[in-house]
């Protein structure tokens, strides 16, 4: 009786049906090139609660630039980054991911031109090498000693010298046996090697000592002049060398323009709150 009380609840999970669904593509010049790799089109965004967390936004994220979102918590950056990545559709406006609607890409298709790295990344259950290549069509067949090879011509190879076994360290199904800088640098290499179009990082290095931010921040090195990112954070150093900064609250997303003035704008925020 347990067990059937129990299987009527996953039975209920494994039954919901996506509701992001594909579109068809409207015209062919959907599929001509264009230097803005994520566009906002009067955007609007409300939660189930009815909340609504964004109000007619409209941006556009050049290729190659990167962009920092700075705001209180609660303001709507992260939910920025889940509408960029397809995580939500908004309830109201567009979205279009280099020059086409983001609702025409297939699944696979969409995640191949969008990396996204959470405050603590999710790990899979085996070796490092297979979470690296998790989701990458062009290595998912390669051994040890071909990712190894892969990674030695990206210019990676020193950050295996933090894992005890390299590409074979064994990572258990919760991911404690790694730590959470450990655990970063194989999301941040994954990435690398899928060179996506966009990155997000949502407070990617919030919570790991600064000998390990470092050594991320030589992996974005790594990353093609073309991928455009996105970058949610506190630290100020993180920020510091974004071409652009925005600021996120209240609804609305304003051009901050520089540090000096991002700062003003939370300090304003601050004390109006």
């Amino acid at each position: 009786q347990a067990a059937m009380a129990s299987w009527d609840r996953v039975h209920e999970i494994i039954s919901l049906k996506n509701n992001l669904l594909v579109i068809p593509k409207e015209n062919e010049n959907e599929n001509q090139p264009s230097n803005t790799v994520i566009e906002f089109k009067d955007v609007s965004f409300a939660y189930d609660n009815g909340k609504e967390v964004l109000k007619k936004i409209n941006l556009k994220f050049e290729a190659g630039k990167k962009y920092a979102l700075v705001g209180p918590t609660g303001g709507g950056k992260t939910t920025t980054a889940s509408l960029m990545a397809r995580l939500f559709d908004p309830s109201q406006g567009e979205i279009f991911l280099s020059g086409r609607d983001i609702r025409t890409y297939q699944d696979n298709e969409r995640s191949k031109k969008i990396g996204f790295i959470l405050q603590e990344p999710f790990l899979f259950s085996g070796k490092v090498s297979e979470n690296i290549i998790y989701g990458n069509e062009e290595y998912k067949n390669l051994n040890s000693q071909e990712l190894e090879k892969v990674i030695s011509e990206a210019g990676l190879s020193s950050l295996l010298a933090r894992f005890d076994k390299g590409l074979d360290t064994e990572i258990s199904s919760s991911g404690d046996s790694l730590s959470l800088g450990q655990k970063q640098l194989v999301a941040f290499i994954r990435v690398v090697l899928r060179q996506p179009d966009l990155l997000i990082l949502d407070e990617a290095s919030a919570n790991i000592d600064t000998v390990t931010e470092q050594l991320l921040g030589e992996i974005l090195k790594k990353l093609s002049a073309t991928t455009t990112q996105v970058i949610i954070a506190h630290r100020l150093n993180t920020i510091a060398n974004a071409d652009e900064i925005y600021f996120v609250n209240s609804g609305q997303i304003i051009k901050a323009g520089s540090m000096e003035q991002a700062l003003d704008l939370l300090m304003k925020d601050k004390r109006g709150s």
